[in-house]
């Protein structure tokens, strides 16, 4: 089994942990019922944190501390790891698609279509519209558009006057 899946399964059992641990630990400190558990654990986890269902008795409230700290870190491990499953193991056959529909009907060079074998190994997008590479990852540069021939022209920066 690959690292990136191990790595889903565990953070899913830590979270299925998390939720037991807590519902059976609320059940017994505060006395809620079953659905309120679980609900006032959802609402932590994500930090929504409502304020309907609080904790009343100081055992209760020292635990939600804890639980806090610890459930969110864990939630926001299988945010990260869901998102690099999903790079690792999902884009890769959706970004041909997203390609293909962020061209707007622009036809490439016939050797150069998108998914054909000539175009490349899949994964490999240097031929790839400079728009979608900078859906794909925003820090990456895009060409310079050319000004009008009505606009004025652009000033350096570092020359430029301010006033005081």
């Amino acid at each position: 089994m690959e690292e990136i899946t191990k790595s889903l399964i565990f953070a899913i059992l830590l979270i299925i942990v998390m939720y037991t641990f807590g519902v059976v630990a609320y059940h017994n400190l505060e006395g809620w019922g079953w659905v309120d558990c679980i609900y006032f654990m959802s609402a932590t986890f994500t930090t929504l944190g409502y304020g309907d269902i609080v904790p009343k008795t100081d055992e209760g409230k020292v635990f939600t501390v804890f639980f806090m700290w610890t459930g969110i870190s864990i939630g926001f491990y299988l945010i990260y790891t869901i998102s690099k499953y999903r790079e690792a193991k999902v884009d890769h056959r959706l970004l041909p698609f997203i390609a293909h529909l962020m061209d707007r009907g622009k036809k490439l060079p016939k050797k150069k279509q998108y998914g054909s074998p000539e175009y490349g190994k899949a994964g490999e997008f240097d031929e790839m519209p400079s728009d979608m590479r900078q859906i794909i990852n925003p820090a990456t540069p895009t060409k310079k558009r050319k000004e009008h021939p009505s606009s004025p022209p652009r000033i350096p920066h570092s020359k430029r006057k301010y006033k005081k």
